[in-house]
């Protein structure tokens, strides 16, 4: 498609926006340094069957005008702002202060958005105004490489065919055993297809800051932003039809600092969640807590009966993560805080 044509499609949002809905919705990308990526992701909201109110790109801490570029040039009805502090909740907040919407729907760089994603997260918000968080299936975009067919086989980012709701399903079983709340959390955090009513969002003091930060501490800011959202009594979907495709990472190497990373983020997650939590809920983070702890030791285990993708190796070094998650979220915190520091000192 010629960049004129996607310019055209992009300016014309706002006459495509279905006027019998009573939500908007503002689709946010938060970036850095990925023009080709982002110009895909970008493609697939201009393609949508009902546009969002508006387009949003977040430039995260930037090292070039690659993106401000690619924006005045192919997309002149997407908005660019510019968060100096890097890490992705610093983005994510930028995008709520941001955004005109009433929902903000975040769309990762790295995935493309089918066609009716939009349309079933107004559905999701318009239907039961006490809906804070709504997350969407997760697909892979491509299963070219071992490390994403690897990826995959671990669980990926999908998380089933079936609508959950929360807190009402929390009863239900979760990998044939009795769930708890905070277990179905951290089951239907996705960030890469993540939609938040803002108002909500912005009351419970956005997302976490020392989450997502990198290899500090590869995410846990979707997770903490739907429990966060079900403590305070709000509720969290989640919707198999609103569909994303996500790129994997291509090489080995990456997939493997990607699921190690994810098992120490999730921990770290669930420390912070157990020591803010009071009464019997704060006894069943710690229980899930431990739970995650011990879980890459019983698949070492069952290794011997049972066939696993990840390599014995590959294993322990998941266990080791886990334990390093238990005191990585005070050091993410500090690190945040550095950031905002010299983020001010460059102002």
């Amino acid at each position: 498609m010629g960049v004129n044509t996607t310019s055209r499609q992009a300016a014309r949002m706002l006459e495509d926006h279905p006027a019998s809905t009573t939500v908007d919705v503002t689709a946010a990308i938060c970036t850095r340094n990925r023009t080709e990526q982002l110009a895909r992701a970008i493609d697939s909201l201009v393609h949508q069957e009902w546009m969002p109110r508006e387009i949003l790109v977040i430039d995260n801490a930037p090292t070039n005008e690659s993106t401000l570029q690619l924006i005045r040039g192919r997309y002149p009805g997407v908005r660019y702002v510019r968060e100096p502090v890097p890490g992705l909740d610093f983005a994510r907040n930028c995008a709520l202060r941001s955004a005109e919407g009433e929902i903000v729907a975040f769309l990762d760089d790295d995935a493309v958005a089918r066609r009716n994603w939009c349309r079933s997260l107004i559905h999701a918000f318009e239907k039961n105004e006490r809906v804070a968080v709504c997350t969407g299936l997760v697909e892979p975009l491509h299963l070219e490489t071992e490390a994403q067919r690897l990826f995959e086989a671990n669980g990926g980012l999908a998380r089933g065919r079936d609508s959950i709701r929360l807190p009402v399903d929390r009863w239900k079983p979760l990998h044939g055993r009795p769930g708890s709340l905070v277990a179905w959390a951290t089951r239907i955090g996705v960030g890469c297809n993540l939609a938040v009513r803002k108002a909500v969002a912005q009351e419970l003091g956005g997302f976490d800051v020392a989450l997502d930060l990198g290899g500090v501490l590869p995410g846990g800011g979707d997770l903490d932003m739907v429990w966060r959202a079900l403590v305070a009594g709000y509720e969290a979907l989640y919707l198999p039809e609103a569909v994303v495709l996500h790129e994997h990472r291509r090489e080995m190497q990456a997939a493997c600092d990607q699921i190690v990373g994810h098992q120490r983020a999730l921990v770290a997650f669930l420390v912070k969640a157990s020591k803010r939590a009071c009464g019997g809920q704060r006894m069943s983070v710690i229980t899930f807590l431990m739970w995650r702890l011990l879980k890459p030791g019983v698949r070492l285990a069952l290794r011997a009966t049972r066939s696993d993708p990840l390599t014995v190796t590959m294993l322990l070094r998941m266990w080791w993560h886990c334990w390093r998650g238990i005191g990585a979220y005070g050091v993410a915190r500090r690190v945040a805080q550095r950031r905002v520091a010299a983020a001010q000192g460059e102002c």
